[in-house]
């Protein structure tokens, strides 16, 4: 007989702290079953745990002890009872805690919402589950399972509180626990959790619940979770500058990389004071050593010039690289988004490793130097179709593929010089010949190919392209590019019309 069925039949709950009366069922999953309760007057949500498995009743206890050791805060769900309880033949483990109302997952996103009902709900949201994070990680907690579903309303505090620590890391250092995580326990959600907590087995940082709550902020604005490399426009030039900010906390909160997130919460705190400080900045040195850049490596050049010359574009890049940051840059592609370049390395022949992760087959090099403004400068990847990766399975053997003529882009894992299927490394291992490895970021490499044209477009950070929160007039330039093969007079002119405004103020005042 189900639990759901027993407690309906039997209608109360005998505990040490009283009876509870039954009212319905809130959810499963993973073993563990949620009861609403009443007691007098009040709600009570009960989660149940089968006294079964020693490493679930284990972490089970860790989840209300742990968490009893450290003060109470109010973005943070309550629990206030740890009990064993008696049902039928099974004995099972039960810890009571507060009744909320719904989940934000049952909330739902907020991407038709007007915008400035839709920058008032995420900012409140962002604030409650920013401070629940500073209290738990204050306290030497990483929750590891920041999603929509374990976020709650409260309807007492109209605000959002972070529960279930079912997963959550309590420091050894801190804590005495009674669980201990072995190797093969994967301890993620795949929607919303860090790439690191999937594909390896590395330290347990802040960074994790970081990266999270971008992801959760993200799908609440949009509906949408994001992995890879492009992030869809938030805001636009003329959004409030709330839901702009945000985007920039969401955008570094989602990067792959976990050292170039933000550690804490204390350090988004900081970088919000100085999102609201007007500051200044000196744009002009890194204009012009990306300007001398491009005459160095293109004496010739009047304006616009292509190229499909290997000769001159390896020697732009190298010239680019010795005499500019790449830090100083960002690059856009066709989806719109606009991210932190890292710089393109050469492969062979016309193919290139771009940003670190994706491979390029390069047909030309575009690129634009306006003799008067160099700020702009820029220039233009364009992309002729690679070939899909050639995969091998975990014995070294060719894997036969048919990839769909709709596919635009192919993914891989790059190990040991030879490519396999990135599903094969998801669990934090990967097997090759009878013989298990971790995975880890040194050795296993993810990569995209795009097998259809394309373009990315590099710009010096301050300037139009990078500013403007509309992605739209950059994406319609792109489209125009990769259709003619070539920037167009007409399309150039568009181009530098409908973003001739949106330079930073440091740029502007020369424009």
């Amino acid at each position: 007989m189900s639990l759901n069925k027993t407690l309906k039949d039997q209608r109360i709950l005998e505990t040490n702290i009283g009876t509870f009366e039954y009212v319905k069922s809130l959810g499963e999953g993973g073993n563990i079953f949620v009861f609403r309760f009443k007691k007098g007057s009040m709600d009570f949500a009960i989660k149940f745990l089968k006294q079964k498995e020693e490493s679930k009743l284990n972490r089970f206890k860790d989840e209300y002890f742990c968490a009893a050791q450290i003060p109470s805060h109010k973005n943070v769900a309550r629990s206030y009872h740890y009990d064993n309880v008696t049902l039928g033949d099974d004995d099972f483990c039960i810890i009571i805690m507060k009744y909320y109302d719904g989940t934000l997952k049952s909330e739902g996103s907020i991407a038709e919402f007007e915008e400035k009902d839709k920058t008032c709900k995420a900012w409140e949201l962002f604030k409650c589950i920013a401070n629940g994070l500073f209290h738990l990680h204050t306290n030497h907690i990483i929750h590891r399972d920041i999603k929509p579903e374990n976020v709650f309303f409260d309807s007492d505090s109209k605000e959002y509180v972070i529960g279930d620590l079912g997963i959550a890391h309590f420091s050894d250092d801190k804590f005495e626990r009674e669980s201990k995580t072995k190797p093969a326990e994967r301890m993620a959600n795949f929607g919303f959790s860090a790439p690191e907590q999937i594909n390896s087995k590395g330290s347990v940082a802040a960074s994790c619940d970081i990266y999270s709550l971008g992801q959760v902020l993200y799908w609440y604005l949009t509906g949408n979770t994001i992995r890879g490399l492009n992030m869809s426009p938030i805001s636009n030039s003329n959004s409030p500058d709330e839901l702009k900010h945000l985007e920039l906390i969401i955008k570094k909160c989602l990067a792959n990389e976990p050292s170039k997130r933000f550690q804490s919460v204390s350090e988004i705190s900081e970088y919000l004071k100085e999102l609201k400080t007007p500051q200044r900045h000196d744009y002009w040195s890194v204009l012009h050593s990306f300007d001398d850049s491009i005459r160095r490596s293109m004496p010739k050049i009047k304006g616009y010039l292509e190229t499909s010359d290997a000769q001159i574009i390896n020697r732009f890049f190298n010239n680019f690289q010795e005499t500019c940051n790449a830090d100083d840059f960002w690059y856009m592609s066709m989806e719109g988004g606009d991210n932190t370049f890292t710089g393109i390395k050469y492969i062979s022949d016309t193919n290139y490793l771009f940003c670190g992760m994706t491979e390029v087959n390069l047909s030309k090099l575009l690129v634009y130097r306006d003799y008067h403004y160099p700020y702009k400068n820029f220039f233009i990847l364009l992309l002729e179709p690679s070939s899909p990766f050639e995969l091998f399975d975990d014995k070294g053997n060719a894997v036969e593929r048919e990839i769909s003529s709709e596919c635009k882009l192919d993914y891989a894992t790059l190990w040991n010089d030879r490519y396999i299927d990135s599903n094969e490394t998801d669990n934090g291992y990967y097997e090759f010949q009878g013989e298990v490895l971790e995975v880890n970021r040194e050795s296993f490499k993810d990569r995209i190919r795009h097998i259809e044209k394309y373009a990315y477009i590099v710009v010096p950070k301050g300037t139009a392209t990078a500013c403007m929160m509309d992605r739209t007039p950059t994406e319609r330039f792109l489209e125009r590019v990769v259709k003619a093969g070539a920037i167009e007079e007409d399309s150039l002119k568009i181009y530098m019309d409908e973003t001739r405004s949106h330079h930073s103020a440091e740029i502007a005042m020369y424009n």
